[in-house]
């Protein structure tokens, strides 16, 4: 069965609209059952991790601070924004309470202002989606076991209509509170998966008020929707800058005017190597053409990368970060596997992605042989 966990969780909707205007706040929160020396507060603004410590006192601890608009925060006991177990929280300015078992964080009373509030009624609505997922998926695998085809079939249709319902959930959510940045926060990060369709993720950008526009997530939002154009065929391609093995700086832009093959490869990946044979063949047939390639490497040794290009004969433009599986151009095109490649016109609008042998050259007999 197909999974969509990963649509249901940690989403988040708050149901005001902030001004630019600075908003105190303090944290009063107790942990019981376990009582670490001190706990520390942390949120994340204009990419940038801040963090805060408090100590505790017989289990009781307290934050000061300002905010300028709906932002989530969260709680760890070790000194570690990515810390786990931690609680996480809307914060909207005001005063607000927590208390927490160390046994189950995930269930802390808060009690804060109305984007808290919004969370938690989205949490509970979700988490009952959740359940019913998670039933249904124990029904199908009986089912399995019990070599019931007819039943295994009922229950992946039911999953599949579930999982309609969760989506047309999330977005009535999203457009019941237009003016909340946290509708934002639920478009940049739950919309981010291979599953979501241009049109869906435009459609939800579309129900934010143009006021959340110049929030924090509504920017994210915006953010999110430009990545999935740049990324897609018949978009303009997300611009990118990285180092040749000179150091020389190259732009994708550089070969506007030409058709190109973006190149995701390694000198340590034998399905690349074994594709690059292809790649040269259609190079050498259509370079005269107006074609050309420019290899994007996940190597992060540059003698290796040096190596096997000469040894591949791999005579066109390279370029690599030496950050292996974390090559940024990588994480813009959200590149999971290699080889893979996006073909580009002369404008610099996606025309293909993925194309591998005669595929690649016969994508490329149709445009440039018509010339």
């Amino acid at each position: 069965m197909k999974n969509y966990q990963t649509l249901i969780l940690g989403l988040c909707v708050a149901g005001t609209s902030f001004a630019q205007k600075t908003i105190p706040y303090t944290i009063e929160g107790t942990f019981k059952n376990y009582v670490p020396d001190y706990v520390y507060l942390h949120h994340k603004w204009e990419e940038k991790n801040f963090t805060d410590s408090a100590k505790t006192v017989k289990g009781v601890f307290s934050f000061k601070g300002k905010v300028t608009e709906p932002n989530m925060y969260w709680i760890t006991a070790v000194n570690n924004v990515n810390g786990q177990p931690n609680v996480m929280f809307f914060n909207d300015g005001g005063k607000i309470v927590i208390i927490a078992n160390a046994d189950s964080l995930g269930a802390a009373k808060i009690v804060a202002g109305q984007s808290q509030k919004d969370y938690a009624d989205y949490r509970n609505m979700m988490s009952g989606f959740g359940a019913a997922q998670q039933q249904l998926v124990t029904d199908y695998y009986k089912a399995q076991g019990a070599g019931d085809a007819a039943g295994m079939q009922a229950k992946q249709t039911e999953y599949e209509k579930l999982n309609v319902n969760v989506k047309t959930s999330m977005k009535d959510f999203i457009k019941n509170h237009s003016k909340s940045a946290v509708s934002g926060y639920i478009i940049h990060f739950e919309y981010n998966n291979p599953n979501v369709q241009m049109a869906e993720l435009e459609e939800v950008v579309g129900l934010l008020d143009k006021s959340m526009l110049q929030t924090k997530f509504g920017k994210l939002a915006l953010d999110r929707l430009a990545v999935m154009r740049g990324t897609t065929i018949g978009y303009p391609a997300i611009n990118f800058t990285q180092n040749n093995p000179d150091g020389k700086a190259v732009k994708l832009s550089d070969f506007k005017g030409k058709y190109v093959l973006v190149d995701f490869w390694a000198s340590w990946c034998r399905p690349c190597r074994a594709e690059n044979p292809n790649v040269v063949r259609a190079y050498q047939k259509f370079k005269d053409k107006g074609f050309t390639v420019l290899g994007v490497s996940f190597d992060q040794s540059k003698e290796a990368w040096i190596k096997a290009v000469g040894d591949d004969n791999l005579t066109w433009d390279h370029v690599s970060d030496l950050k292996g599986w974390g090559n940024e151009v990588g994480k813009i095109y959200s590149i999971t596997s290699i080889p893979s490649n996006l073909l580009i016109d002369k404008e610099g609008k996606i025309l293909g992605k993925n194309l591998k042998g005669a595929e690649l050259e016969q994508k490329l007999e149709e445009f440039l042989n018509s010339k």
